[in-house]
């Protein structure tokens, strides 16, 4: 089953209990809340007060999507957190942020910008709940969905399978009704998404046609893939 994060960079803060409240209605199954630096990100956004105030106002799952330098000095603050995703390119020593992120309760979730290889987490993949593909560079909303990161989602998700791994795909950045059908297609398993949830007016039909775009994929994917398996299955008798 595909699940759905609602960014709340998209969001109103002037009204961020009832934009919660909306997005819960609409059946999200998780908020994500990104903190920029202003180095690792040309951007500064959210500290760590908003992301707790955020969790004192719903029982959902909350993410925090580290888009920061000196990772190590913040997560002692997000013990209160479900998820905490770093970016590799962010580390030196992965294995102790991942072994420190559990120690507080709270499940790893590693993060690749879009240029960033894959082998860079190679070593890591089976201690982390999940990887975060950012098919848009981190630091600004609004960008535009990188198309090639299709690749890159398909050569995880085969890494993923081809081991046996648990390990889930994210993905973040400008996903939409357009973009989720091909995230899912190459093997996203969850979708992150900010202003195709918060910038609409009808929250709760936003959420609904994201997350039926991406199960058509879902399903028209699996479908084919069936069509294919019994195709290869009927040359083999024929033959």
């Amino acid at each position: 089953m595909i699940k759905i994060g609602a960014s709340i960079l998209s969001a109103d803060f002037g009204h961020l209990k009832e934009e919660i409240r909306k997005a819960e209605e609409a059946g999200v199954d998780f908020f994500h809340v990104d903190m920029m630096d202003g180095h690792f990100v040309p951007n500064i956004s959210m500290g760590i007060g908003i992301a707790k105030h955020i969790k004192k106002l719903t029982e959902l799952p909350v993410e925090v999507h580290l888009m920061v330098e000196n990772v190590d000095l913040f997560i002692n603050e997000f013990e209160d957190m479900d998820y905490i995703t770093f970016h590799i390119e962010a580390v030196k020593f992965p294995f102790r942020v991942i072994n420190k992120i559990k120690s507080i309760g709270a499940k790893p979730i590693v993060a690749l910008n879009p240029a960033t290889p894959l082998d860079r987490i190679e070593y890591i993949l089976v201690e982390v709940h999940a990887v975060l593909i950012m098919t848009v560079e981190p630091g600004f909303s609004g960008q535009k969905f990188i198309p090639i990161m299709t690749k890159k989602i398909e050569k995880l998700k085969n890494v993923i399978v081809e081991n046996g791994y648990d390990t889930k795909i994210f993905v973040d950045g400008w996903i939409n009704v357009e973009t989720a059908p091909l995230a899912v297609k190459a093997g996203a398993d969850v979708l992150v998404a900010a202003s195709a949830i918060f910038g609409k007016d009808d929250v709760k039909t936003a959420v609904k046609n994201l997350r039926e775009a991406a199960l058509k994929a879902l399903n028209k994917d699996f479908l084919n893939k069936n069509l294919d398996s019994n195709k290869d299955k009927q040359v083999k008798h024929n033959g």
